[in-house]
């Protein structure tokens, strides 16, 4: 059997290259050089990451009194900001497409008329309305195939987004979650190859690439000697060999995949000075960490144990024992981008030679970098470049909340009845008597004498009266308000807010939620283009043909014309819907108007109402056929079924020319809804 199987893991012992090793130490020392400089910013990350989970601080009790009110924040931020996935539209760059034509529709029409009429009377048409209607036809051909291929983009895009694994949706809920919560997340643009198993964790299209590249480590280690043929690794070679070869159907894929990196997980160059856009970085490292049987798996290299090792429970805490077996601790892989010399490779710390040696990298985008970042509370500071969490904005609030709380049950469990009664004149009997009776009991006790008061004896203490004013909570969401822009009400129940207030409130909440759905569109509308972009470039027309269709269009485009061609944008709002019954008020009161304005198309008015009605998976083209018209003038066209009257106020044949109008009418102006007033 180890005769029949292929080597393929490289064992080879790093060679002594000085200039390699010499380019690989630098690196290795550059990055952590790096990771050391964003220490305080990751470390702040993780006791937000902490804070949020629990809701307290770590020196705060575990008995005492918690209300996790950043995370109920954290919750409704997420649902109002990621309503859904969103809906990319391919459009065309706007271009002069016309060498001749004008644009004037009458010049057109005397051009197509001269040229009928010279060809009714025999006579060859005139060369300049011949060129005239042969660059409108071109130039039309041309529009017609590129709005195909938009068509085409849009398809392939959403398909990759339903075919993610883990659940895109999921994954970009998750996203939000995490900037609000660690002040940054990531998404990384990767392409899947077929067969080939990508590094990332959350970056694959479901099929077997997966298990083939364990199989073919395993069955490597096993021809090469590394495993006996009694190690669980053989039994675990056998299971899945049978179970691949009992499958009907072996699916292979090769596409766009995404990836979502943790807040923690990218080294950022320190030059960097604006995390959107990575401006003034010359390169940005994406650290994973693996054990050395993902790395045979993945890259078809044995580290063996030439490498850096880490608790396996604490990526970021070394081991220093001598103890370092190949079972034992992590190894950190930094996979490294550097736009200075335009390549990309993958080192290992503490490992002298490469994973992946410098190349082009397989996603070459037009802005290089295949990371894409979404931040929230964005500030401007010469030192450092990660803006802050709503965590870390509220933390003063719900520290002082859980005290406030804390303190009021404290109080309250110090007011409990109690009793005084001088040192020795009750016996032990007597006190147990005391505390533990019966309802209605008769009591003996044998510190009493004949004659003697129970009010001599034993004293009830009064406790301190509770001022409401000393707990009171108002004041911290009063805080939590202007900090973070979430109010009482959207916690819980309103305390002495106005109507009038709690609306105010609530629409600065809105203004502020559209604002951070217009950074997550931004970030997804240059996702979805540099995705377009990377489509173009890599997918073939079998797989797109496959996919979409054969109606598809899959012209060769070169680097530069992809890049200057054509761009994917999403729609404003697609992805949260802070404020839609506004938006609804809005589009209704000037539907009247817009419905009167000549050549106003009829798709463009569908797809505005049924944005605002988040019903933008509807498709459009095949609910609108151009030269139909609308069904209130099909049915007048078809007539009145209802049987005359000859009553003018009910047979519109008896009311005239003017029919309805004909009546007085009441002078009413239209105005917003009480309820949602006009936004500008």
């Amino acid at each position: 059997m180890e005769e029949e199987m292929e080597k393929v893991i490289d064992r080879n012992e790093p060679d002594s290259d000085g200039a390699k090793l010499a380019l690989i130490s630098k690196w290795t020392k550059l990055l952590g050089e790096a990771k050391s400089h964003h220490e305080k910013a990751f470390t702040r990350m993780r006791d937000d990451m902490d804070y949020a989970l629990t809701g307290k601080n770590k020196n705060w009790d575990d008995n005492k009194y918690v209300a996790n009110i950043i995370q109920r924040h954290i919750n409704q931020s997420v649902a109002s900001l990621y309503a859904k996935n969103p809906r990319a539209v391919a459009k065309r760059r706007t271009r002069l497409e016309y060498k001749i034509w004008d644009g004037d529709q009458n010049s057109l029409m005397q051009a197509s008329q001269s040229a009928m009429m010279a060809a009714e009377a025999g006579m060859p048409p005139d060369p300049n309305a011949m060129m005239l209607m042969q660059d409108v036809q071109q130039a039309k051909q041309q529009k017609d195939m590129m709005d195909k291929l938009s068509r085409t983009l849009e398809i392939l895009f959403h398909y990759y987004l339903d075919e993610q694994q883990p659940n895109f949706k999921r994954q970009m809920k998750q996203v939000v979650r995490r900037a609000k919560v660690c002040g940054v997340a990531y998404l990384k643009l990767g392409l899947q190859r077929i067969m080939e198993k990508r590094p990332e964790i959350a970056s694959q299209i479901a099929d077997v690439a997966n298990q083939i590249a364990r199989i073919e480590a395993i069955s490597a280690d096993v021809a090469d000697g590394e495993l006996q043929e009694d190690d669980a690794k053989v039994e675990e070679l056998r299971i899945m060999m049978e179970e691949l070869q009992e499958k009907e159907l072996v699916v292979a894929r090769e596409g766009v995949v995404f990836d979502f990196p943790r807040s923690t997980e990218l080294i950022v160059d320190p030059n960097c000075r604006q995390l959107n856009g990575f401006v003034g970085a010359s390169w940005v490292c994406h650290e994973m960490a693996m054990t050395t049987d993902e790395i045979k798996e993945i890259y078809e290299k044995d580290v063996g144990k030439n490498y850096t090792h880490y608790n396996p429970d604490n990526p970021d805490q070394r081991i220093y024992s001598e103890d370092k077996s190949d079972k034992k601790g992590l190894a950190l892989v930094w996979e490294v981008w550097d736009k200075a010399t335009g390549t990309t490779f993958t080192v290992v710390d503490g490992y002298k030679n490469w994973l992946k040696e410098p190349a082009t990298p397989d996603v070459l985008l037009e802005r290089f970098w295949p990371f894409f970042t979404l931040t929230f509370n964005d500030i401007e500071d010469e030192e450092e470049i990660y803006p802050i969490s709503d965590v870390s904005l509220l933390r003063p609030m719900q520290d002082e909340y859980n005290r406030s709380r804390e303190g009021l049950r404290e109080h309250r469990q110090a007011n409990r009845p109690k009793y005084a009664v001088a040192r020795g004149r009750l016996e032990e009997e007597d006190k147990q008597i005391l505390a533990n009776h019966p309802a209605n009991a008769i009591l003996e006790l044998n510190s009493m004498v004949a004659g003697e008061s129970i009010d001599q004896l034993i004293q009830p203490m009064r406790g301190v009266p509770i001022d409401p004013s000393l707990y009171e909570t108002n004041s911290i969401f009063e805080d939590v308000l202007r900090t973070v822009g979430t109010q009482e009400a959207n916690l819980g129940g309103a305390s002495g807010a106005t109507a009038t207030e709690t609306s105010i409130a609530e629409n600065s909440r809105s203004a502020s939620l559209a604002s951070n759905v217009d950074d997550l569109d931004d970030m997804l509308s240059e996702l979805a283009r540099s995705t377009g972009q990377l489509m173009l470039l890599e997918l073939t027309p079998e797989t797109v043909t496959k996919i979409v269709g054969p109606g598809s269009i899959w012209p060769e485009f070169s680097r530069e014309e992809v890049a200057e061609e054509l761009f994917l944008e999403v729609r404003v709002g697609s992805s949260g819907r802070p404020n839609k019954a506004a938006e609804l008020a809005n589009l209704e009161r000037a539907a009247p108007t817009i419905l009167q304005i000549p050549g106003i198309s009829p798709v463009w008015f569908a797809k505005q109402v049924l944005e605002r009605l988040d019903e933008t998976g509807l498709d459009i083209e095949e609910a609108i056929i151009e030269g139909i018209p609308s069904m209130i003038a099909q049915n007048q066209l078809m007539g009145n079924p209802e049987p005359a009257t000859g009553d003018p106020a009910s047979d519109p044949s008896q009311q005239g020319g003017q029919g309805a109008a004909n009546a007085s009418q009441e002078q009413t102006q239209a105005g917003p809804q009480p309820a949602y007033p006009t936004v500008n």
